[in-house]
């Protein structure tokens, strides 16, 4: 158990123990677990968003200028003429410029880092996000732990935490409401990422409240902080330990088809549009008469 503080992104990754990247996929089944493990991992241009983001809006603008400095390419790019526009990510020509870039570079474009400023205003605007990242003095801090559960290493890293509150700062692509964005925590499993930390603080000795900021990455980046709640941990806990689960299932399994579902589940809809269902239902008998 420790808290590691100034590693390098590579210095966490080669920390032993188990994270949250990892066990995600296995949260699912064994087989989708193992193949994620295996599959090549290839860094996106909304995971570059999103490292500069982290960057400027919790450690400020001297560290977001030495990162942009030292990984970041901001000019240069393949133009395509008939739009006047660098080309799309996903197009051959964007594509055939990242390889002439030197080896571990990232991209960054005007209009995306106008708006990682804009993100960064927003939170700043935010009184709550404002007032509970003052409460949290350790930014981008690694911490490791064996699960009390599993006997596992585990680890982390943490975009903020303090004595007694600690969170995680998230982009989101739509317009923030409560049911998009459990629903988003839910599907990218969040949930279970945020259990793992209060977990691994806990087990440092901080008893932490834990917190989200969800910052809108398009439009008016509206901005919103949240407290997780008792019931998301513990859904998260009980999907995170059931992860480790299907990690050792698949080893003793071996390699497995690619799939999402391997095999036939069942099919619903979300509960709260079940829920909604059954009171349009006892709405309709209610009028046709019928007793329930």
């Amino acid at each position: 158990m420790a808290i590691h503080e100034n590693l390098t992104f590579q210095q966490y990754l080669d920390l032993p123990g188990f994270n949250a990247s990892k066990l995600k996929p296995y949260s699912i089944s064994p087989k989708y677990g193992y193949y994620m493990e295996h599959k090549p991992f290839q860094v996106s241009q909304a995971m570059n968003i999103g490292t500069l983001t982290h960057a400027l809006i919790l450690e400020g603008q001297e560290a977001a200028d030495k990162l942009m400095d030292k990984e970041f390419i901001t000019e240069g790019f393949p133009i395509n003429t008939s739009t006047g526009k660098p080309y799309g990510e996903a197009s051959k020509n964007w594509k055939a410029w990242l390889e002439t870039i030197p080896k571990g570079k990232r991209v960054i474009l005007p209009e995306e880092l106008k708006r990682v400023k804009a993100q960064c205003q927003a939170v700043a605007q935010h009184q709550p996000s404002v007032d509970l990242l003052r409460d949290c003095k350790y930014r981008e801090t690694a911490v490791t732990w064996k699960c009390e559960y599993t006997g596992e290493l585990m680890k982390a890293l943490l975009d903020f935490f303090g004595q007694s509150k600690s969170g995680d700062l998230k982009t989101f692509g739509k317009a923030l409401s409560r049911g998009a964005l459990e629903r988003e925590m839910y599907d990218r499993q969040y949930h279970m990422q945020f259990s793992m930390y209060a977990d691994g603080l806990h087990r440092n000795g901080f008893d932490t409240e834990f917190f989200a900021i969800f910052v809108q990455s398009k439009d008016d980046h509206d901005v919103g902080c949240f407290n997780i709640n008792y019931a998301a941990l513990e859904q998260g806990r009980s999907d995170y330990i059931k992860a480790i689960a299907n990690y050792h299932t698949a080893r003793i399994e071996g390699a497995f088809r690619k799939g999402r579902f391997p095999q036939v589940e069942d099919l619903s809809i979300p509960y709260y549009a079940i829920e909604e269902f059954q009171d349009n239902n006892d709405f309709v008998n209610e009028v046709k008469g019928v007793s329930l």
